[in-house]
């Protein structure tokens, strides 16, 4: 009996253990409580809600998967060729499971319902998701510089030298959080490009589904954020 118990309690900590360590490694936005934020002046430019993405890949103890939301809508605000603010909206309606290559199409189908449920975006009461910029200034300090091929699909936006840390109040499911991630942005006369790659942990946005008991979902969302302003 004692032998038993032993090997179950083991098996236990085992898939606890793979759960903590299955997300991709990178910068985390830790949320805090929400911020005020401070209206800016200076030019206006309208973000381009084709070419501008959201990636996301999240994990479990036995897979991962990747997908897209799309960019509803935005405005950045730029002064002296310096990014000081803004917002965009995702439009949660639009996230879709995409992979990993080579992924069941039906199986991506399945979750992408299930995702778009109350267990955890709830689309239906909560169509949209915001992120407000409260906060950008110059970066300082090292990022995580790490290759990891779940991460194929957002490497892309991997920020090896960012320019800024951007803070903002993210807005999921009627929940506000303030985060602050290491991002490249880069201005123009007539553009503003940001990219930025972290992950956030979802319970603080109550999106808590654990999955199923032998096959844990992961807390942390890994993201890739594209965002493309012109005026």
């Amino acid at each position: 009996m004692i032998k038993k118990n032993f090997i179950a309690i083991f098996s236990g900590a085992v898939i606890l253990l793979s759960a903590c360590n299955n997300a991709p490694d990178s910068d985390k936005a830790v949320a805090t409580d929400a911020k005020e934020v401070t209206p800016t002046g200076g030019i206006s430019l309208k973000v381009d809600t084709v070419t501008s993405k959201i990636n996301w890949v999240a994990t479990k103890v036995s897979a991962y998967h990747t997908g897209t939301i799309n960019v509803k809508s935005g405005e950045l605000k730029e002064t002296d060729s310096t990014l000081t603010g803004g917002e965009f909206v995702l439009d949660m309606n639009s996230i879709l499971v995409s992979g990993p290559a080579g992924s069941d199409p039906g199986m991506n189908a399945k979750l992408n319902g299930h995702l778009k449920s109350a267990d955890f975006f709830d689309v239906e009461k909560s169509p949209e998701a915001k992120f407000v910029i409260t906060d950008v200034k110059p970066f300082s300090g090292t990022v995580k510089d790490t290759t990891d091929p779940r991460q194929e699909s957002i490497n892309e936006y991997k920020v090896t030298n960012p320019t800024h840390t951007v803070s903002g109040n993210l807005t999921i499911k009627g929940i506000t959080k303030n985060i602050s991630f290491p991002a490249r942005i880069t201005t123009t006369a007539n553009e503003v490009d940001a990219i930025a790659k972290f992950n956030i942990d979802r319970t603080q946005w109550n999106i808590v589904y654990p999955g199923k008991p032998d096959d844990l979902i992961r807390n942390d969302i890994h993201l890739g954020i594209s965002l493309k302003a012109t005026k």
